[in-house]
């Protein structure tokens, strides 16, 4: 029965923050321009980046390809084990008219390939990246309807899916005493996939020939990570009256699983030249409403005579982490390399720099981030036609990134903190292909 408690309460105190897409972009042409992409996405990755450039599609799009990211952070200089991000990345854009007017259905998808949803126990003074701790095993699917309303304006909004768990853990029989190992307990198990939706909407605006501008907007969203322990039976030894007869214990442990700060992004494309193509980016995020993730847990039990030797004590409330709002600026170039009758190559680069919402981690907590500095290249091929039976173009992309978090001293108020000074640093490694079909 102990071990039982003591599995569900450190499973219960997994933490998540966010998705995979927020952390290490999407698809493959807009990592490699440092995810400046608000008003320059192009293809099935707008179904994140600005939904409302789904409508630009002339034909139906389906994308198809494979992302990676793998992170190294350390604290004092350990790894701290945070999974590798991987998976299938897939899109549709689909084109039509609704009443005379252009429209785009679109749908967005990034598949882990190792786990469908991941929850880690960490021990709560421990410290850890509270950006990455199990961000990278999320599913992430979303679909939006866009339409042009005027000559240059387009507009597309939707709805983006993420899954959290909810389950619980039941016993009935008899629990031994003194001796626990002498229990006979059936056990059943419930665990579900819950569906987390939340809205995002985007705009765009073709202000000159040369001249895009960009706003989307995508929801903030909280997901709990609820969990259920229970024992019903007597407690006693087998053969013998049971010292307690039809008592129970109860366990119910709630506590934020996921976490996504409410976004805002504007950014204009401009090409200056028929050639070039250059993007910039300013992202709000709303981290301020971040609250401390550990879990609150209810206790009830009811072992009639014995009850009132039985005490627990009040629970100390939960200190804030006191997250702050940031501003995240992206910058990305697109350039033409060479033209041929059939194939146009380009090359791409960008520069991101996201400053950490966490602050220094001085008192109780140790959600620990640092800023971070990612550098972009990538290479795309667009084939104008293949073969007859390919009479369409496709495209092929491809990218690599590095984002450089510096050290980060964290120096404890308390000369008596169980955890102490610590510094924190990393960098992840990410790179990914894309293949884009048009029909």
């Amino acid at each position: 029965m102990g071990r039982c408690a003591l599995a569900l309460v450190l499973f219960a105190a997994a933490r998540a923050r966010g998705n995979p897409i927020d952390a290490f972009g999407f698809g493959a042409r807009a990592p490699a321009m440092g995810g400046a992409q608000t008003a320059a996405t192009r293809d099935g990755s707008a179904n994140y980046y600005n939904p409302a450039a789904l409508a630009l599609a002339q034909a139906i799009e389906i994308d198809l390809g494979y992302q990676l990211a793998d992170a190294a952070l350390r604290i004092n200089g350990l790894d701290q084990d945070v999974d590798r991000s991987q998976g299938l990345v897939a899109a549709l854009a689909a084109p039509g008219r609704i009443a005379g007017l252009p429209f785009a259905l679109g749908v967005g998808v990034f598949l882990p390939d190792e786990r469908v949803a991941r929850a880690r126990t960490l021990s709560a003074q421990r410290p850890r990246w509270a950006l990455y701790d199990n961000r990278p095993q999320r599913i992430f699917l979303a679909s939006h309807l866009a339409l042009r309303v005027l000559p240059t304006l387009w507009i597309g909004a939707g709805v983006a899916y993420m899954s959290r768990t909810k389950g619980t853990v039941d016993l009935a029989g008899r629990v031994g005493f003194p001796d626990a190992n002498d229990s006979d307990l059936t056990v059943g198990v419930n665990v579900d996939l819950v569906t987390i939706r939340y809205p995002q909407a985007g705009l765009l605006w073709r202000v000159e020939p040369w001249l895009d501008l960009g706003l989307c907007y995508r929801h903030e969203f909280k997901a709990r990570f609820d969990q259920g322990f229970r024992i019903d039976g007597d407690v006693g030894v087998a053969g013998a009256p049971p010292l307690v007869e039809d008592g129970f214990f109860a366990l119910h442990s709630v506590a934020l699983d996921l976490f996504q700060p409410l976004q805002v992004a504007a950014g204009f494309a401009a090409r200056p030249s028929r050639r070039l193509l250059v993007a910039g980016d300013v992202t709000w995020q709303r981290w301020s409403r971040f609250r401390n993730p550990a879990a609150h847990i209810d206790l009830d039990l009811d072992l009639k005579d014995f009850n009132d030797l039985v005490s627990i004590p009040p629970r100390p409330p939960l200190p804030e982490p006191h997250f702050h709002d940031i501003l995240v600026p992206r910058l990305g170039v697109e350039l033409e390399v060479a033209r041929g009758p059939h194939t146009t190559w380009r090359l791409r680069g960008g520069y991101a720099w996201e400053p950490s919402p966490a602050p220094e981690q001085q008192e109780e907590t140790n959600f620990v981030d640092n800023d971070k500095h990612t550098f972009s290249l990538g290479a795309g091929l667009e084939v104008a036609r293949l073969t007859e039976i390919l009479p369409r173009p496709f495209d092929l992309d491809a990218y690599v990134a590095l984002t450089l978090m510096p050290a980060r001293a964290h120096a404890k108020l308390s000369p008596v903190d169980p955890v102490g000074d610590y510094v924190s640093r990393g960098h992840v490694l990410a790179g990914g292909f894309l293949s884009r079909w048009h029909f």
